[in-house]
């Protein structure tokens, strides 16, 4: 199910302690599941301590609002910041061993007269997350901000009321993992709270450590790139006017997929194929169109669903799909993959 909340304070601790309080079963919830997983992959608890310590660290360095709004969450539900701080590193962990599978398919259309047009599936395990949450909040210059992520992190797909978008792929690499860094979904909250345009997003990213990959797509009305990010350097893809800019979950710079790690039974190819084939129907105008024209492909392995072979703690399902317009800024969506859309569940959210 996607819930939805909308901050009322401006202050970053205030707005916090209001999100703990109001969600305090669910980010409990949460946080169980993630430590039930990290058992199950077999992580050492002073490994994942490390890795959490690490991301506390460069939050305070490069996030500080941020942070003072995450200390404000784990007071208000009664929990500590390491362990809310777990919800927001779950990709830096996770980076400690890759789960075999892949998550999301975002593709991007950039009309020649026209705001660019997105579609985004969010995939992930299917034991995890049955909750998630469309959160609200307005940043410290005034703006707008509107976000969809698991309980407990500060951001993941989101746009604000400056025009600016953000979609989010897991990417892997074999820098991963090597020394501290900011989370990746604290670095989408920044770009969400703080950027306005495509050159100042980058800059964001340029100047924080990480420690796990992923691709952020970044659109504004008159251009959409794509991010890769990994330790060891980031990669910037300029979508063409007329043209589609699609990405799953391996590396397109040719530097940075020479240390790309595959993960076994990613359909990560079957999935950028699938919309490279289908780039008409990402360049619909209406969100809607697009994701009930991609739901009936018939067979798409962009509608992930759990494979009864993996082991039930790895099995993956797309779990919702969202499309971003940043002309009237909102993100649009419904639960479940593009096969799944209906015009009764869609949901338009404004920032």
């Amino acid at each position: 199910m996607i819930r939805r909340w909308h901050a009322e304070s401006t202050d970053a601790a205030e707005r916090g302690r209001a999100y703990g309080r109001a969600w305090r079963a669910e980010l409990r919830a949460s946080l169980a599941e993630y430590s039930e997983l990290f058992e199950r992959l077999a992580f050492a608890p002073d490994a994942v301590a490390r890795v959490v310590d690490g991301a506390l660290a460069q939050t305070a360095a490069h996030a500080p609002a941020v942070l003072d709004e995450l200390v404000g969450v784990a007071d208000g539900a009664e929990m500590t910041i390491a362990e809310i701080m777990t919800l927001n590193a779950r990709t830096e962990v996770l980076a400690l061993q890759k789960p075999e599978g892949g998550e999301c398919s975002t593709a991007v259309f950039l009309p020649a007269d026209g705001p660019p047009r997105t579609i985004q599936t969010w995939d992930w395990l299917d034991a995890l997350s049955a909750d998630n949450l469309v959160r609200s909040h307005i940043a410290a210059d005034g703006r707008r901000v509107v976000t969809f992520a698991e309980f407990g992190q500060a951001a993941k797909i989101g746009v604000n009321s400056r025009g600016l978008g953000v979609h989010f792929n897991i990417l892997h690499h074999v820098s991963d993992g090597a020394g501290a860094g900011l989370p990746v979904h604290i670095l989408a909250r920044r770009i969400l709270d703080e950027a306005a345009t495509v050159d100042e997003a980058v800059a964001i990213a340029e100047a924080v450590p990480l420690s796990a990959s992923s691709v952020i797509t970044v659109v504004t009305r008159d251009r959409a790139v794509c991010v890769e990010l990994a330790p060891s350097g980031i990669a910037v893809f300029d979508a063409v006017p007329e043209q589609l800019l699609a990405h799953t979950n391996h590396f397109i710079d040719a530097r940075l997929s020479a240390g790309e790690v595959t993960v076994y039974a990613s359909t990560t190819a079957e999935r950028l194929a699938c919309l490279t084939d289908h780039a008409e129907k990402v360049a619909l105008p209406t969100g809607l169109e697009r994701a009930l024209a991609l739901g009936a492909v018939s067979d798409a392995p962009i509608s992930m669903r759990p494979r009864p072979e993996s082991p039930r703690h790895l099995q993956w399902a797309s779990k919702a799909t969202i499309t971003i317009d940043v002309a009237a800024p909102a993100i649009e969506l419904h639960a479940g993959g593009p096969a799944e859309v209906t015009r009764e569940g869609w949901h338009r959210i404004e920032a």
